[in-house]
């Protein structure tokens, strides 16, 4: 069994024309699929771009460094690569993932200021999203001060799509917590709820429910275009 080196040893090569290759190996094997299936991989969620905040953070291993230039640098060539072969990259976690340890006992709370957010937290996600054209993010599963990331207008709609012109999809972190509403995160400008049980939110008497939903469907529909499950035959 062979596996793919840790994001932090990726970060050492300071070199994105690898890191870009590198990611391109990564897509092949979405295009190769499964085996038994003969399905391809369509979706990954990767690379993972929160910053090392310390040498005991749950989660070094899955991101890249302590900086968030390199850390950005990085995670785009490796997200130019992965969707080179049509396979789309849920850059992960939206943001200011800082725990592992009870992270899902009803969402931890990050406090920080707006500057440190933006030089510091949110600028891997900005570079990728600019650079690498990422069609895809996963918010996390805490709070910045009080509000849960992925029902949170401010940075899903205000930030990510609106200032830097996100254009794909959003989706949860695996949602077993109380504290994640579908109905918070679809407003917000989330798009699917990573859960295991369905959450029905929309009232289909609702032109408001509806139009949020219209376009919950309209940024999924529009980064499953631009995957590998477009690949195949054409029947005339």
């Amino acid at each position: 069994v062979a596996y793919y080196c840790a994001e932090p040893v990726v970060a050492s090569t300071w070199n994105t024309e690898l890191v870009e290759e590198f990611g391109k190996s990564i897509g092949e094997e979405g295009i190769w699929g499964d085996a038994k299936s003969g399905m391809p991989y369509t979706g990954i969620y990767a690379p993972g771009v929160n910053i090392h905040r310390s040498p005991f953070g749950g989660r070094n291993g899955e991101y890249f460094s302590e900086d968030p230039l390199l850390t950005g640098k990085m995670g785009a060539a490796e997200v130019r690569g992965i969707q080179s072969k049509g396979v789309f990259c849920a850059v992960k976690h939206f943001a200011v993932n800082e725990q592992e340890t009870h992270r899902a006992s009803n969402g931890d709370m990050s406090w920080l200021t707006e500057q440190s957010l933006r030089e510091i937290y949110l600028k891997p996600f900005e570079i990728i999203v600019k650079e690498g054209h990422t069609r895809a993010i996963m918010s996390s599963f805490n709070r910045i001060g009080t509000r849960w990331t992925g029902g949170d207008y401010r940075l899903i709609t205000e930030i990510l799509r609106n200032e830097w012109g996100f254009k794909g999809l959003v989706i949860t972190d695996f949602n077993t917590c109380e504290h994640m509403y579908t109905e918070q995160m679809a407003y917000a400008g989330g798009d699917i709820n990573l859960a295991t049980i369905a959450k029905v939110w929309c009232d289909t008497s609702d032109p408001a429910d509806l139009t949020v939903l219209r376009q919950n469907v309209k940024n999924v529909l529009y980064v499953l275009v631009n995957t590998n499950a477009m690949n195949g035959e054409l029947i005339g």
